[in-house]
């Protein structure tokens, strides 16, 4: 094993400033980017963290337009985030039809980082009181002027704090805790705020995925995760795993219910962080992509999904219009069952994920 070097910033989960290093460069720049392996849990990270002003800032004007080239979503992004809700229901319907939990028809919902509103809309049309909140003015915009939704706009924990009386049965959060650079305090906050018998829904990209040499790592994602660091994290920030999918999968998935004696955030004694994410970025070179996307297919899978998708929304008046017709199965994927009330959780729907 490499010896430990000492970060600028402590790791946000266990504290510890002994780390080795994964990558010195932003995938998506090839600016110099430091991504890091905490050698005491495991945690990925980038060093040094940003502040929470820094981060808040670069997500209020920033981000969609640094990577997605816009300020208001594309037909086809709506597409395609809409068909990631169904999904997403999907798995969670799973997981509660197995006795997991419960939620309510009438369910209080709230969606971290709603994005264009898609996963809001889908808990509203099942008849739920739906809330998101989200950090970019423009994508706030879109939920609530074109989708009619309610999604507020602001920072995680400037709005959050404002509905004190405010209890959720679910609160969802797709691919925002990769983006964090408080982990703990940001779960620790959604424990006070779920109903007793709420849960808390998560997904975020598996770090350990193949992929290209220089794709995982960019400043954007401040944290990247294993399901075991996952995991860790969601302990020390009061929650308990009732539920999650596979440790290969692309994206990491899980289903959490508020601890029964949350504790202090600490890494016991007996876990071993390993060096997964190393081990990962060590597979991780050109031959070997390449070989995997001609044996896979991906390449040719992304490319018929951008045609299908243009395919899709051609003649489509609307985002509104657009998110009606999927979610009555009028826009499935070709090939795809039609989506029960649970959504499309099969595996033709995987490919699509984003």
């Amino acid at each position: 094993m490499s010896a430990s070097h000492i970060a600028s910033t402590p790791c946000p989960v266990c504290g510890s400033q002994a780390i080795e290093p994964i990558a010195r460069v932003d995938g998506k720049t090839g600016e110099t980017l430091l991504t890091v392996n905490c050698s005491a849990c495991g945690l990925g990270r980038i060093d040094p963290l940003p502040t929470q002003p820094e981060l808040e800032a670069w997500y209020t004007h920033r981000y969609r337009q640094d990577y997605k080239q816009a300020v208001s979503p594309a037909l086809r992004h709506v597409l395609r985030a809409g068909r990631n809700a169904l999904d997403r229901w999907g798995w969670l319907q799973t997981q509660l039809a197995q006795g997991v939990g419960h939620l309510p028809s009438s369910a209080v919902t709230l969606d971290i980082g709603a994005s264009s509103g898609e996963f809001v809309d889908l808990m509203r049309q099942r008849g739920m009181q739906a809330h998101g909140i989200e950090p970019h003015a423009g994508y706030a915009a879109h939920a609530r002027e074109t989708l009619g939704l309610s999604v507020e706009h602001g920072a995680l924990h400037q709005v959050l704090p404002r509905q004190a009386d405010q209890r959720f049965d679910l609160i969802s959060m797709f691919h925002v805790l990769e983006h964090l650079v408080d982990p703990v305090e940001t779960l620790r906050l959604f424990a006070r705020k779920v109903s007793p018998q709420g849960h808390l829904l998560i997904e975020v990209p598996n770090a350990t995925r193949f992929c290209a040499p220089r794709y995982m790592f960019f400043r954007a994602h401040t944290l990247y995760f294993t399901q075991a660091s996952l995991h860790q994290t969601l302990r020390a920030g009061g929650w308990s795993v009732v539920a999650h999918n596979h440790a290969d999968d692309d994206n990491l998935m899980v289903l959490a219910r508020p601890a029964p004696d949350p504790g202090a955030a600490h890494v016991p004694a007996s876990w071993q962080p390993g060096r997964a994410l190393i081990e990962a970025q060590n597979r991780r070179t050109w031959p070997a992509y390449l070989a995997d996307q001609l044996r896979s297919g991906r390449w040719l899978r992304k490319l018929r999904q951008r045609q299908e998708e243009k395919q899709a929304v051609r003649g489509v008046s609307s985002a509104r219009s657009l998110l009606d017709a999927l979610y009555q199965d009028e826009l499935r994927l070709p090939g795809a069952p039609a989506a029960t009330s649970g959504g499309c959780s099969q595996p033709a729907c995987k490919p699509w994920r984003r």
